[in-house]
């Protein structure tokens, strides 16, 4: 895996304080931001995902539609950070903001309203 990327934890100046991802169509590897060229945990990309899944509460958006509601996106949120994706395609990749970015965006909607 070459395409690594840290975590919006980071930190500040170099962001060595947190850990790095990277995937592939089929797993999913980890390590040590501060100490890359150590062991790296690799995971099949099913089990990440729902592994992730566990972390952030997804929530689908009242205009998902009828039925199985996959017509639209999900959030889910933490005190630092919101992130969407598409209710079709969960494992598909995901949008991160940061919280007050997102609570911005949302307040100009509805301003609009």
């Amino acid at each position: 895996m070459d395409n690594w990327r840290k975590s919006s934890y980071s930190g500040p100046d170099d962001g060595n304080d947190c850990v790095e991802i990277a995937s592939s169509p089929a797993r999913v590897g980890v390590r040590d931001s501060k100490n890359p060229s150590h062991a790296t945990l690799t995971f099949p990309l099913s089990a990440f995902t729902a592994f992730v899944d566990t972390l952030k509460p997804w929530r689908k958006s009242s205009y998902s539609g009828p039925d199985d509601g996959n017509e639209c996106v999900e959030i889910a949120t933490t005190p630092t950070f919101t992130a969407v994706r598409d209710t079709k395609a969960p494992a598909g990749g995901t949008l991160t903001f940061p919280a007050e970015a997102f609570d911005a965006f949302l307040d100009g909607l509805l301003d609009r309203h």
